[in-house]
């Protein structure tokens, strides 16, 4: 499972090391596995690593917001907005 991941000479968002659990700031290296997490370079990826590989879409259900999902639908403002224009009309 070694040859999957893949090191990162910048990280470019924030995450949790899932050996170490301190965070891993952007900007730092950091060794990465998709749909999985990062870990520390200096953590390791040796057999002898004692880390749960749970997706990271289970411990933070954020992830798989779609943040487009209701881009169509309009809001109150827009409701607003038009009955204000069409006041003017009158």
């Amino acid at each position: 499972m070694a040859d999957n991941w893949r090191p990162l000479g910048s990280v470019r968002f924030p995450a949790e090391c899932l050996k170490c659990k301190k965070m891993i700031h952007r900007g730092e290296t950091a060794q990465w596995l998709n749909g999985i997490g990062l870990l520390h370079p200096r953590c390791g990826l040796g057999s002898s690593n004692n880390i749960d590989l749970l997706p990271i879409y289970e411990e933070n259900p954020a992830y798989d917001k779609n943040p487009f999902e209701n881009i169509l639908e309009h809001g109150p403002e827009y409701w607003a907005a038009k009955e204000l224009r069409a006041s003017y009309d009158n």
